[in-house]
């Protein structure tokens, strides 16, 4: 058996749009250039790969094996070239990444360091709402979304790029009153200080909290995390913050933990993206070398995070 990659690609060219015309026009042949193609294809074979019905051209069954294998072959060798490019840093191209707003800590990390290796991909970044990074995600107007509380209602496909751990958090100088009334199960005597509605961190605690039965006296509610975090510093209230938006905070005393049976409330930082989504080489690239780097970005970057956890 003797066939060449590019007979094989005329043929899976036109298995795909069922006319040897169409596929001449994308393989930039002429019309009896695809047909010779597909000639000395059949030649290395005793069973047809086509059949002529009303003038159409058909895949037989052997045929669509034969296109099948192709795809894999194909498939391969594209993910060969993308490493070679990859080991090159030639890769180039535009990523869109949406981030909810307690991932800005860490979304800014995991671009610094693919960027060094690859300059030539653009990378834009939104930092947004749990509601509006998911929307977004649904609409295509994102390709990849970091979050870590796990839409139920998407078909998605994620990898995990760390641990992340939610504690309940209060100011230095009000920590020895809160906890007394907490070990006391006095929750009404508690201000706390929340995040709007349907965010990830909101949606988290209000679960923990439920769960116990504890009805929680809100004293704000805000719309960032960072104005969360600012408000518990002054004193405003306590309020549950992830550890990687308070870690340096906690390592200034400026920020103290209160301690309660079921605390910290734990998850995954996820990279996700919709289960059908074909990337271009960029993404795949960054999708992989994320994969395969997580664990030491975190190290290099989050040290204290590693300590305090």
């Amino acid at each position: 058996m003797n066939f060449s990659l590019q007979q094989l690609r005329a043929f899976q060219i036109v298995a795909k749009h069922q006319s040897i015309t169409k596929a001449a026009k994308v393989m930039n042949l002429t019309q009896p250039g695809v047909s010779i193609q597909l000639k000395n294809l059949q030649e290395q074979f005793d069973v047809p790969l086509t059949e002529i019905i009303g003038k159409k051209i058909h895949i037989t069954e052997f045929g669509q094996e034969l296109v099948d294998t192709a795809d894999r072959i194909f498939s391969e060798l594209e993910q060969i070239q993308q490493r070679m490019l990859e080991l090159k840093g030639l890769l180039g191209g535009k990523m869109r990444i949406s981030s909810v707003s307690t991932g800005k800590y860490l979304v800014p990390y995991l671009m610094a360091d693919f960027m060094k290796i690859h300059p030539h991909v653009e990378i834009s970044l939104e930092v947004s709402n749990r509601f509006t990074v998911l929307s977004h995600l649904q609409e295509n107007t994102t390709d990849l979304a970091l979050v870590s509380v796990w839409p139920e209602d998407m078909d998605l496909e994620s990898i995990t790029i760390a641990e992340n751990k939610w504690y309940l958090a209060c100011s230095p100088e009000k920590k020895e009153l809160y906890q007394k009334e907490i070990n006391e199960g006095n929750w009404h005597k508690i201000p706390f200080v929340l995040r709007e509605k349907g965010s990830g961190t909101r949606t988290k605690m209000e679960a923990f909290f439920n769960e116990k039965d504890i009805q929680l006296e809100s004293k704000l509610e805000l719309a960032t995390n960072e104005a969360v975090k600012q408000a518990v510093m002054a004193g405003l209230g306590v309020s549950v913050l992830s550890i990687f938006s308070m870690h340096q905070e906690i390592y200034d005393k400026r920020i103290e933990i209160l301690e309660f049976e079921g605390l910290p409330l734990l998850a995954d930082w996820k990279l996700i993206w919709l289960k059908q989504k074909n990337h271009p080489p960029a993404i795949k690239a960054f999708i992989r070398w994320l994969g395969e780097n997580n664990k030491a970005i975190i190290h290099d970057h989050f040290k204290l995070v590693d300590q305090l956890m």
